[in-house]
């Protein structure tokens, strides 16, 4: 069996972690791939103690993806098969294109035959890709769509994609500020039967998994990721139910102050509230077994695991 050599971008993040994980998480994962795990740091503990839990097959690379040449300069070019990419907003102080678009461009240079890109969902998956929004960083990273997309179709054989669009975070609920002010700002601008749509980082992680592993079922292909649709009311509920306290929650009038100091987050709270995002969750879950809300809170929450 031929190895795949994987180019994690943001290994020791949120998603990054979660696609390492579920790689791993396949069968026979120590003889089927070398995942090359991308940090900016490979000295941070994080860091040590990725390649410390996982010796023999994944590889601390460090680097900046927003300058990519020395991340392939010291490999036979075509030796790394597959990237799974991930941008954040201002990383470094460097907007999401700068982060991506030089990163696809010298993998395929350095004959990457698979790349796999995580970016939003703007309303569905056919919608996306006419619907950058006037939500900065949804616009950035439709742009980076848009660029991995177009080069396909310039260089026919080239290379194959693979587009993830998640929706909000099950995991902004996580015990902290975020989840005291999300919860606040969420109330300041969702009207009662408004539903979000969320997902676990977990899920990104196994989808990507999925199109990493196997690029010719997922080539070309752009699709949306969530795993429940709820109004604010049923977020508390199900909250309530599962660690028997409310959720945490800032006053409404602190939600409101919080938008008005950030405008990309309450241009990203309106259209929640005025278009939303269009996952269709059902054929999702067909081919992932993807969590529910619920289930996020007691199987992956630290709410769980105090």
């Amino acid at each position: 069996m031929t190895v795949q050599n994987i180019l994690i971008v943001g290994a020791t993040g949120q998603q990054g972690g979660a696609v390492i994980k579920a790689l791993l998480n396949l069968p026979q994962a120590s003889t089927r791939f070398n995942i090359l795990a991308l940090t900016r740091n490979a000295h941070s503990e994080r860091a040590k103690a990725l390649a410390e839990a996982h010796k023999g097959t994944v590889e601390l690379v460090e680097g900046d993806n927003a300058d990519p040449g020395p991340i392939f300069a010291s490999r036979p070019k075509g030796s790394i098969d597959s990237v799974f990419i991930v941008t954040v907003m201002m990383g470094n102080n460097v907007s999401e294109e700068q982060q991506a678009i030089p990163l696809i461009d010298a993998a395929v240079e350095h004959g990457v035959k698979h790349i796999v890109f995580t970016s939003v969902d703007r309303g569905g998956d056919e919608k996306s890709w006419t619907n950058p929004t006037h939500v900065k960083h949804f616009l950035t990273k439709h742009n980076v769509e848009l660029h991995l997309r177009d080069k396909a179709e310039k260089q026919p054989g080239r290379f194959t994609w693979t587009i993830l669009r998640p929706v909000a975070f099950m995991d902004n609920f996580e015990p902290g500020m975020m989840c005291t002010m999300l919860t606040a700002m969420l109330a300041a601008t969702m009207s009662p039967d408004r539903k979000l749509q969320l997902v676990s980082v977990r899920d990104i992680g196994l989808f990507a998994a999925q199109a990493l592993s196997d690029p010719a079922k997922w080539s070309g292909k752009a699709v949306g990721l969530a795993g429940d649709a709820l109004t604010l009311a049923e977020i508390r509920e199900k909250f309530a139910k599962v660690t028997g306290q409310q959720i945490p929650e800032a006053w409404t009038i602190v939600g409101r102050a919080a938008l008005w100091a950030m405008k990309e987050m309450k241009d990203m709270l309106e259209f929640f509230e005025n278009e939303g995002y269009g996952v269709d969750i059902e054929a999702r879950r067909r081919e992932v077994p993807m969590q529910d809300f619920e289930t996020w809170l007691r199987e992956e929450s630290k709410w769980m695991k105090k």
